[in-house]
């Protein structure tokens, strides 16, 4: 007999990023010497971008600043245009910086720092990349998370590392990760090829260090990204989902393909590139 699935109820779930609170860069809006035209769209050349964070080529009032939110996320696509060993970890894609409160900046080498007198170094191994999440010629989703309990680096709608994980390099002695809420409610300045903390060093010709050899687009930035709000969410502006799992009913994730499901009950999730989840209750029958 052919085996059936059948939805039961349309949306149980949503942690989706509300839109009138993203705040999107638009790149058409930018100096033309600082974008480019790749695969019919007009992306950011971080390379170009390059400057010290004194005197940032590209710079922003942070869309943070001012606001009130105790979780935020920074969301872009990221292609790597040079070979491998362009990959660099002491440069910035992007940076939220204040020269009086600090920075926090991700590199192309899929490092995350944050430095307020107080530090972390995720994913940074003895100065150089730790696990290479990125990789070159290839566009990948990345979501930078952060609330008072710690932060996520997912790539491509998954969970690359966060505080939590042993399997990538870190280091740091920040005890509240509050204060990196409070950092981007504070913060001045979002910087794009500068702002790390090692990013303004220079060589002798006035070239800069770790340079990022990547194109950027898609660049948002959510405060409160969580919500459970199903009435306010319309998926079809998210494009389609980066991928799907079936969970059992007690949240564990059982298979990723539905024809190796046994008959029962079970949530379908559909995650999307922002972040967002829909969440589904399926039944697979014989």
């Amino acid at each position: 007999m052919m085996k059936k699935l059948y939805t039961l109820l349309v949306v149980l779930l949503v942690t989706v990023s509300v839109s009138a609170q993203t705040t999107t860069i638009d790149l058409s809006a930018v100096d033309q010497n600082l974008t480019t035209e790749f695969e019919g769209e007009t992306v950011l050349d971080v390379a170009e971008c390059a400057s010290p964070d004194s005197a940032p080529a590209l710079s922003y009032t942070n869309p943070f600043q001012g606001l009130s939110f105790t979780e935020a996320e920074i969301a872009f696509d990221v292609y790597t245009y040079e070979p491998v060993d362009s990959i660099k970890v002491l440069g910035s894609l992007i940076s939220i910086f204040d020269p009086a409160l600090g920075r926090m900046y991700f590199t192309n080498g899929s490092y995350l720092g944050f430095n307020n007198g107080s530090f972390v170094d995720g994913n940074l191994d003895n100065f150089g990349i730790g696990v290479d999440f990125l990789g070159v010629m290839q566009w990948r989703s990345v979501q930078l998370q952060f609330d008072t309990t710690g932060y996520a680096v997912y790539v491509d709608g998954e969970l690359a590392y966060d505080e939590t994980s042993t399997d990538v390099p870190s280091a740091g002695n920040l005890a509240d990760y509050g204060e990196i809420i409070t950092f981007l409610q504070n913060a001045s300045t979002l910087l794009f090829g500068t702002g790390s903390f090692w990013s303004s060093n220079t060589r002798p010709d006035g070239t800069y260090w770790d340079a990022q050899f990547s194109y950027m687009k898609n660049i948002t930035f959510t405060p409160n990204f969580s919500t459970t709000n199903i009435e306010e969410v319309d998926f079809s502006q998210f494009g389609a989902p980066v991928r799907e799992s079936y969970f059992n009913l007690n949240g564990a994730e059982v298979n990723a393909d539905v024809n190796a499901l046994a008959p029962g009950m079970y949530v379908k999730k559909e995650f999307f590139r922002n972040g967002a989840v829909r969440a589904s209750k399926v039944v697979k029958m014989d």
